[in-house]
């Protein structure tokens, strides 16, 4: 099976979504002749009753009490579904979706134990900016942001601000950093980041200081730069020794940085530590199951839950968990709807830009 081949430097974010779409409907022939209690165009828009439903672009947030919540993304087509993971029991269970269906948006965890949710795509870019409290269970429309854009980074500051730069929108690539202040609702300016890109990486560092690596603005990039909150200014660090977009940035409890995954004209379980003291990068065991565009977080007991994404087989079912103690990955296996995890992406159709 061919790999999906270059996307489109002039839009990457819609032209892998309409990827997505096309390699879908193609796809839905054999569903149809294989599935014999689903049609697959009933499959995609029943809804979900147990388990999980895998997805490219989603939002993953750890709450207060320890559990995941994963919202947004694209399985076919935008959606706002939002789930809520117990580690310890494996168990999903759903949570009102949000009002906006979409992917590529970027959610926080806020000082007050909500999740801010901002930006996307449905087939425009958004600055749509929501509140999801999930203790009453409800979704509150916010200002919306400065400006629409999908696939940026977004990091929760020390002082609870909510950092949010680059990605992409109708005008190309941005540099553009913004802060969101919860206790105000309001948002303000930083200074940009050297490098426009698009599916970067990125993680709050213990220092407080913001990493960011990697993306894809018209070439793979393996940048790496240090934002400081204090000053206001941007640094350059050693490049990630493989350039990538779409990669996973998780910090450890070390205080190193775990970089996975992502696409580099093919999709990567490659895995490095970045020592951020040292300015090091380390290679590590690689994920047993490569993706682009997947959800991770550091669990309560200290090990790393990524879970989406895409790759050669679809949007995978199977979640992954990273051990820092040992280096080790272990495979997990959840409930999914019927149809999710089981579509088989077929080649790209079309000459490549």
């Amino acid at each position: 099976m061919r790999r999906p081949g270059p996307i489109d430097r002039k839009n990457p974010q819609s032209n892998r979504r309409a990827f997505l779409s096309r390699a879908l409907r193609l796809s839905f022939p054999a569903i149809l002749l294989s599935c014999t209690c689903f049609s697959a165009f009933d499959a995609l828009a029943a809804p979900q009753r147990s388990g999980w439903l895998p997805r490219w672009g989603a939002s993953a947030v750890l709450l207060r009490n320890g559990t995941l919540l994963l919202t947004g993304g694209f399985d076919g087509q935008d959606v706002g579904t939002t789930e809520i993971l117990d580690p310890a029991s494996r168990a999903w269970k759903q949570e009102k979706p949000d009002p906006r269906p979409r992917t590529s948006a970027n959610a926080s965890l806020l000082p007050d134990g909500s999740v801010l949710v901002t930006g996307g795509y449905d087939g425009t870019y958004l600055d749509t900016t929501e509140r999801f409290d999930p203790v009453h269970h409800r979704w509150q429309s916010l200002p919306g942001a400065p400006l629409p854009r999908a696939g940026a980074v977004s990091v929760r500051l020390g002082n609870g601000d909510l950092l949010v730069s680059g990605g992409f929108n109708d005008s190309g690539y941005l540099t553009s950093t913004v802060a969101f202040d919860p206790v105000s609702g309001k948002w303000k300016k930083l200074a940009p980041d050297p490098l426009a890109r698009w599916s970067a990486a990125g993680t709050l560092l213990a220092s407080g200081k913001v990493l960011v690596t990697g993306g894809y603005n018209g070439n793979n990039l393996g940048s790496t730069e240090v934002y400081s909150p204090d000053t206001d200014t941007w640094k350059t660090v050693s490049p990630d020794p493989v350039p990538r977009w779409g990669a996973v940035a998780v910090r450890l409890p070390s205080g190193n940085v775990l970089v996975v995954g992502g696409y580099q004209e093919r999709y990567l379980g490659t895995a490095e530590i970045y020592n951020p003291d040292r300015d090091r990068w380390k290679k590590v065991s690689p994920e047993p199951i490569p993706r682009e565009r997947a959800s991770g977080v550091l669990l309560p007991d200290k090990t790393v839950l990524l879970l989406g994404g895409l790759n050669d087989g679809g949007f995978p079912a199977n979640a992954e968990r990273y051990f820092p103690k040992t280096g080790r990955w272990k495979i997990l296996i959840f409930r999914t709807p019927p149809h999710s995890g089981k579509e088989k992406i077929p080649p790209e159709h079309g000459t490549p830009p």
